[in-house]
C-alpha cells in the first residue's frame, strides 16, 4: 500500500485519467463548479467467535488527508515493535489484529500484559493525534434476531451483514450532515474482506445497493461506491479493526453488567474523536420487522 494512506482499487489505467474525467462522475456540475467534502469510510465487524451472538459492525470516517497522516503515524509504531522484536531475536507481528493481539495469539503469542498493553497505548495515541476522525457502530443480539426474523436463522452471519451496512450508512450520512454545516459530503467505503475468504463479500454489496436503490434513504447522493479490501494492502483497515473490537467489548460488558473498559472510555473521551455507538434490542427489531411487512404489504397492493 502507498505510504500516502490510500486504498484505491489496483488499476494499472488509473495512473493515466485526467483528475477532471475522475471528478465528473462524483459532481455533475463538473470540475469547476459545486463543492463538497470527500471522504473514506473503513468498516469492520467483530463478533464472539462460535458462540455467534454479539456482533458489531462499524465504520470509521474521516478525510483523505486525514487517513494519509494516520496511516503513516500506524505503520511507523507497527515498525518500531518489530525493530524491538528483532533486537530480542523474536518473532515479528505482521499488523494489528485486535482478537489476537487482546488474546495474545497469533502475532502476539508468547508476549507479556505489559508488552501487549504500551503497544495498544501507542495505536491509541495515534488515533488520538489524528484529528477529525468519526465513527459509527452498531451492536446487535443475533439470538434476537433470528428470533424476529426465523428465516434469517440458518446463515445467522449472513443476517447481521445484510443488515448491519444499512443502518451505518444511514448514521454515516446523518452524522456527516448535521456536522457538515451545509457542505455536501461524499464518501467511499471499503470494508475488510470478510472471513478471510470474502464469504460475506456479496452480502455487504447487496445490502449497499439496497440501500442506494430504497426510495426512503435520504443521503443516497452522499456515497459512491463500496469494495472488500484486504489488510495487507490497507493500513486503515486495522485501525477500523480497534474501533469495532472496543466497541464489541463494551457491548459485551454492558451484556454482563461489568464497568466501562478504561480502553474504551479514553476512544469516547479523546478530543479528535468522534464515536456513534447504537444498540439494536428485541422491540427494535420487532418494529422493524412490522415496518418491512407494511411496506412489502403495501408494495404488493400498488402492483395489483
Amino acid at each position: 500500500m502507498p505510504e500516502s494512506g490510500k486504498c484505491p482499487v489496483q488499476n494499472p489505467l488509473a495512473r493515466y485519467l485526467p483528475l477532471r474525467e475522475f471528478w465528473e462522475p462524483f459532481n455533475p456540475l463538473g470540475f469547476d463548479k459545486g463543492t463538497f467534502v470527500l471522504f473514506t469510510g473503513y468498516m469492520d465487524e467483530s463478533y464472539d467467535g462460535a458462540k455467534q451472538n454479539l456482533f458489531v459492525f462499524s465504520c470509521l470516517v474521516a478525510r483523505g488527508k486525514v487517513w494519509a497522516e494516520l496511516a503513516r503515524s500506524w505503520k511507523l509504531q507497527i515498525d518500531a515493535v518489530n525493530r524491538r522484536l528483532v533486537k530480542a531475536g523474536r518473532p515479528l507481528i505482521s499488523r494489528y489484529h485486535a482478537s489476537e493481539c487482546s488474546g495474545r495469539r497469533g502475532d502476539f503469542k508468547g508476549w507479556s500484559l505489559d508488552e501487549r498493553d504500551a503497544f495498544v497505548r501507542g495505536l491509541f495515541g495515534v488515533v488520538k493525534r489524528s484529528q477529525g476522525m468519526h465513527a459509527v457502530a452498531y451492536t446487535i443480539e443475533l439470538d434476537d434476531l433470528c428470533e424476529v426474523f426465523p428465516e434469517w436463522a440458518e446463515d445467522r452471519l449472513k443476517a447481521a451483514y445484510g443488515l448491519l451496512p444499512r443502518f451505518v450508512m444511514y448514521t454515516v450520512g446523518d452524522d456527516l450532515h448535521n456536522l457538515g454545516q451545509g457542505i455536501p459530503a461524499k464518501v467511499t467505503l471499503f470494508h475488510d474482506r470478510t472471513g478471510g475468504d470474502g464469504k460475506y463479500d456479496p452480502t455487504i454489496l447487496r445490502a449497499f445497493n439496497t440501500q442506494m436503490n430504497g426510495s426512503g434513504f435520504r443521503y443516497k447522493d452522499s456515497f459512491t461506491t463500496i469494495a472488500p479490501l484486504s489488510w495487507q494492502d490497507c493500513v486503515p483497515l486495522q485501525p477500523a479493526d480497534l474501533v469495532a473490537f472496543e466497541s464489541f467489548k463494551e457491548a459485551e460488558a454492558k451484556l454482563e453488567a461489568r464497568k466501562q473498559r478504561k480502553s474504551f472510555q479514553a476512544l469516547i473521551e479523546m478530543d479528535a474523536f468522534g464515536i456513534h455507538v447504537k444498540s439494536f434490542n428485541k422491540e427494535i427489531l420487532q418494529e422493524l420487522r412490522a415496518r418491512m411487512e407494511n411496506d412489502k404489504a403495501k408494495v404488493e397492493h400498488d402492483n395489483v
